[in-house]
């Protein structure tokens, strides 16, 4: 039971939970559990659009012309960039992108997204050399 009464009560509240649930928790970092794993390494690979996503892409932007130039409200220009992102990310996550019905599987699910090609060099890659991958 939690005493509710007080000025404090939601902090109060916060640490007699967190006093309870101290003895099950169990926080490790990877550094401290596994010592000969090697640092994490990251890299930033910066590469252009499939032919898809360029079209599309000119086409959110061509469509939304004056919101892109300042002339709409702050609301509809989040939305045309988080189109355009969505476009960056895969077109297919737009409506009748993909080819279809039926939805088929196959090389067409990455090579329409520059992203997942270059994934997909990579990991060929990367397993061949004997890396593991997450």
């Amino acid at each position: 039971q939690f005493d509710q009464d007080g000025p404090d009560n939601q902090n109060t509240i916060i640490k007699q939970i967190h006093r309870l649930l101290r003895p099950f928790m169990l926080r490790r970092l990877k550094v401290d559990v596994e010592k000969s794993l090697p640092s994490k390494k990251e890299i930033y690979l910066y590469f252009g659009m499939s032919e898809m996503q360029k079209k599309l892409y000119k086409q959110i932007l061509t469509k939304n012309i004056d919101v892109v130039n300042g002339a709409g409200d702050r609301l509809r220009l989040l939305n045309v960039l988080m189109q355009l992102r969505k476009c960056c990310n895969h077109p297919y996550l737009f409506d009748g992108m993909e080819p279809g019905p039926p939805y088929l599987d196959g090389p067409h699910l990455y090579e329409n997204s520059m992203k997942f090609k270059v994934l997909d060099v990579l990991l060929k890659k990367i397993l061949e050399s004997g890396s593991k991958v997450l």
